[in-house]
């Protein structure tokens, strides 16, 4: 679908909902929001697997080599899962769970060339940008062409979440200038962040539509902030919390990924 049809199609839905509801800007999260980094983790997680097994302390045959990785993936996230989904760097991740796969090997403990290993694929990690899930650019373009200004609220390092914002602002011909906070890993993407970005953009959080995937660190710390338009992108079919309790003058659209955003409508709209 090339950018005009794209316009044609979407210009009914999402153009007139943010006129409906004098929406003056849209405040994006960036990580498996518009960009696919669960896709970017996934592949260094996999090379890194691999170099892995070739380092363990034993000999392992060519054909365990995706299993160790798989089980070594799987870890990492088990390792995420338990820490309440708290964003930590990939090395400190793969470490932890590489310990847990050593302990059950009898290994007790990383060894030195495990960690120059680690080292060399986090510094890797971090110097490349997930790509953009597709229509972002589309989606962005129109948003930015109605005229709204556009603020992207990252929880990651301040250099990668520049290159991020970057590489979206290059999917535009002229590439604009987008306003972006990037909140420091071991701090919390709290309330006062949403506020903070809602003020780089100059509009009232009443004003403002919140796009983002994770429950409590985008939407419910944007509500919390005053924003009374919210988008939840949920594509695994997780439950909302059970103590969450929508505010009253706030409305919250679920979809399943960015694409949606652009058919925003009531049928998507939570209803309590």
């Amino acid at each position: 679908m090339d950018s005009t049809e794209f316009e044609k199609d979407s210009a009914p839905s999402l153009i007139e909902f943010l006129e409906e509801n004098d929406i003056k800007a849209v405040a994006f999260d960036i990580d498996n929001t518009v960009l696919d980094t669960n896709l970017l983790f996934h592949e260094t997680l996999y090379e890194l697997g691999i170099e892995i097994a070739l380092a363990l302390p034993f000999e392992v045959s060519p054909s365990c080599y995706e299993e160790i990785t798989r089980q070594l993936e799987s870890a990492v996230y088990d390792v995420y899962y338990r820490d309440k989904k708290k964003p930590k760097l990939i090395g400190e991740q793969m470490r932890e769970a590489l310990s847990c796969f050593l302990k059950e090997l009898q290994i007790k403990e990383v060894t030195p060339m495990m960690d120059e290993i680690i080292d060399w694929y986090e510094e890797r990690h971090y110097s490349l940008s997930p790509i953009p899930f597709e229509d972002v650019g589309q989606l962005l373009e129109l948003i930015h062409n109605s005229k709204r200004n556009i603020v992207f609220n990252s929880h990651a390092q301040q250099d990668w979440t520049e290159q991020k914002v970057v590489v979206l602002s290059n999917l535009f011909d002229n590439s604009p200038t987008f306003q972006y906070l990037a909140v420091p890993i071991e701090e919390e993407k709290d309330p006062d962040s949403w506020k903070t970005a809602y003020e780089m953009v100059k509009t009232n959080p009443e004003n403002v539509l919140t796009v983002g995937d994770n429950f409590n660190s985008d939407i419910q710390s944007a509500m919390n902030a005053g924003c009374k338009h919210l988008v939840w992108i949920d594509r695994r079919g997780e439950k909302i919390p059970e103590d969450f309790v929508l505010k009253e003058d706030a409305h919250l659209y679920i979809i399943k990924n960015i694409t949606e955003l652009k058919d925003i409508a009531d049928e998507k709209r939570y209803i309590m």
